[in-house]
C-alpha cells in the first residue's frame, strides 16, 4: 500500500490526519453508510463489488487487531456488507451524524489518549481490495452530485482528484452559486474549474446567496415563513415538512459566543461541545485533553457549527486545536 500509493486513503484518530504506518493501532473503523445531507448511498455505489471490498478487509485485518465495519441499523444493508468477513459488523441508526465514523468510535471504542485508531472511507476500502486482486491502483469512486442547483441529480464515476468542470457543465442552473466537494456541512469550496477533493464521494451545487435582502419583505424584519430554522426563531416552525431552497448567507455577522444549549441537542458524544470549543479557543491544552479533544474531528462538529446562534467557524477551530494538539502533545 506505501509503494503503489495507496496509504493516504488511510486516516487516523486522534488527529484526523493520514495514519502513521509505524504506529499499532487498536482498531480500524469502516463506516459502510453516510447520513450527511444528499449523500451517496453506499449499498448502491458498491453494489457488485463485494469481492473487491471483501479483499479491502481481509488487507486491512492484517494490520489491526480488529476491524470495525458499521452499517446502518435502519434499513437492510447490502450483501455486500450483511456478508462481509475478517471484521466486526456494528449496527447504528439515527439521524446525522449516525454515519461520521467519529459518532461510530465514541460509541463503539473509545479512544484513550495514548491510543490510536484508523478508519477508511468504505468507498477506499474497495479501492485497496481492487489492488491485492488485480495489482493495480484503480482510483476510480463513484460520486453523487446533488444539490438544488443541479438540474438532474445523479452518479457519476470518476477518478479521485480529477477536474468536475465536464461534471458540470450543463447540468447545473445559471446564476450565483457555490460549488463544494463534499457535503454542504464539512465540504470544501472549489470553482467551476476545481477538483474532487481526495476524501470526497460528493459535489454539492447550492446558492450562493449574495442577494440583498429588504429587512421587511425578506429580512429580519419579516415572519420567516420561508426561512429555515432549527429553533422556534420564524413562523416556518408551523410548516414542519417544509422544503428549502438553501444558501450560503449567514444572516449576520460573528456575534458573542454564548451559552444557548442548542450544540448539545446535535453532537451525539458524551463530551461538552461548548466547553471543548472555548478552550481550543484560548489555548488550553490540559483543558482540552480532559474534554476529549482525542476523540474529535472537525466533521464532527458540523452540525454544531451549523446551529450556532454565534456564527463561530468551529469546524476551523477544532482543526486549529489538533494542530496544536499535535504540535506539543504527539
Amino acid at each position: 500500500m506505501l509503494t503503489t500509493g495507496l496509504w493516504p486513503l488511510v486516516k487516523m484518530r486522534p488527529l484526523d490526519i493520514i495514519a502513521n504506518p509505524a504506529d499499532k493501532p487498536k482498531a480500524i473503523f469502516i463506516s459502510a453508510f453516510d447520513s450527511s445531507p444528499l449523500a451517496p448511498d453506499y449499498d448502491y455505489v458498491l453494489h457488485g463489488e463485494n469481492a473487491a471490498f471483501q479483499a479491502g478487509i481481509t488487507a486491512l485485518s492484517k494490520l489491526a487487531p480488529k476491524v470495525h465495519l458499521t452499517v446502518n441499523g435502519g434499513g437492510a444493508p447490502d450483501s455486500t456488507f450483511s456478508n462481509a468477513k475478517d471484521c466486526q459488523i456494528n449496527k447504528i441508526s439515527g439521524k446525522h451524524p449516525a454515519g461520521n465514523v467519529g459518532t461510530q468510535i465514541h460509541h463503539i471504542d473509545p479512544i484513550n489518549k495514548g491510543e490510536v485508531v484508523w478508519t477508511i472511507n468504505a468507498q477506499d476500502v474497495a479501492i485497496i481490495g481492487r489492488l491485492f486482486l488485480t495489482g493495480k491502483y484503480d482510483a476510480s469512486r463513484i460520486v453523487a452530485l446533488t444539490g438544488s442547483e443541479v438540474k438532474a441529480p445523479k452518479y457519476y464515476k470518476m477518478i479521485i482528484g480529477s477536474p468536475v468542470s465536464k461534471l458540470l457543465n450543463g447540468a447545473i442552473n445559471d446564476g450565483d452559486v457555490r460549488i463544494i466537494s463534499g457535503n454542504v456541512l464539512s465540504g470544501t469550496k472549489i470553482s467551476k474549474d476545481g477538483n474532487l477533493g481526495y476524501y470526497d464521494n460528493q459535489i454539492t451545487v447550492i446558492p450562493e446567496g449574495t442577494e440583498p435582502k429588504f429587512m421587511i419583505s425578506k429580512g429580519w424584519m419579516e415572519p420567516g415563513f420561508g426561512k429555515f430554522s432549527t429553533n422556534r426563531s420564524y413562523f416556518s416552525w408551523l410548516m414542519p415538512n417544509k422544503k428549502y431552497r438553501m444558501d450560503t448567507n449567514l444572516n449576520g455577522e460573528i456575534r458573542n459566543f454564548v451559552v444557548t444549549g442548542e450544540m448539545e441537542k446535535v453532537f451525539p458524544f458524551d463530551i461538552y461541545p461548548m466547553q471543548l470549543i472555548k478552550s481550543v479557543m484560548y489555548n488550553d491544552i490540559d483543558l482540552m485533553e480532559k474534554l476529549g479533544i482525542y476523540e474529535v474531528a472537525p466533521e464532527d462538529f458540523a452540525l454544531c457549527e451549523f446551529v450556532c446562534t454565534s456564527k463561530i467557524d468551529i469546524q476551523n477551530v477544532i482543526r486549529e486545536g489538533l494542530d496544536v494538539i499535535q504540535k506539543e502533545c504527539m
